[in-house]
């Protein structure tokens, strides 16, 4: 009788199963208006990674080395070398959270490097690692007064939700009415 090592049957990790909050990935974001040029691939921030019934999502922001003017409430500023260096950014780069978007980590929009196989440059760290959680803290904060808001709504309709529907015909609006569901 021999001795085997026991089989791993386990899949392989991933790089969708080591992504984390802070990490920095190379994204086709959208534009921000429909036209004829594709997205190009740009750094991105990874804010949330988020487990549902359906798959795995990361909330990311938009990355660029163009800090034009934007909401700075939702800035996240990477600037030193040595910040740069850990993020894989060769260029002062601004994450701009009030221009992000929730994707599945499926999403073809993700750029794999062509060695390592995965669309992570690097990690976000000092004074930039703290901005994003003080960003983070803000977009959670209003998510969470807004459900709460919402629920007050509800709760002061009976438990029902006000949706407006509009009748059609031919393309053209003939009725709107609002009814509870």
């Amino acid at each position: 009788m021999t001795d085997t090592p026991p089989t791993n049957t386990a899949r392989p990790a991933t790089w969708q199963d080591a992504l984390h909050t802070g990490d920095v990935v190379a994204f086709r974001f959208p534009h921000e208006t429909d036209g004829p040029n594709l997205p190009k691939v740009r750094p991105a921030l990874v804010l949330d990674v988020e487990e549902t019934d359906v798959g795995r999502f990361a909330s990311l922001a938009y990355g660029t080395s163009n800090p034009r003017s934007c909401k700075a409430a939702y800035c996240v500023d990477v600037r030193s070398e040595k910040d740069r260096a850990l993020a894989a950014l060769h260029l002062p780069t601004r994450f701009d959270a009030s221009r992000r978007i929730l994707v599945s980590l499926d999403h073809p929009g993700f750029e794999l490097h062509s060695e390592k196989g995965t669309p992570v440059l690097g990690r976000l760290s000092g004074p930039a690692n703290a901005r994003m959680h003080k960003v983070r803290a803000r977009i959670h904060a209003e998510r969470d007064i807004r459900r709460d808001y919402l629920g007050r709504q509800r709760r002061r309709a009976g438990g029902r939700r006000p949706v407006t529907v509009e009748r059609r015909s031919k393309f053209h609006k003939t009725t709107w009415e609002t009814i509870n569901v």
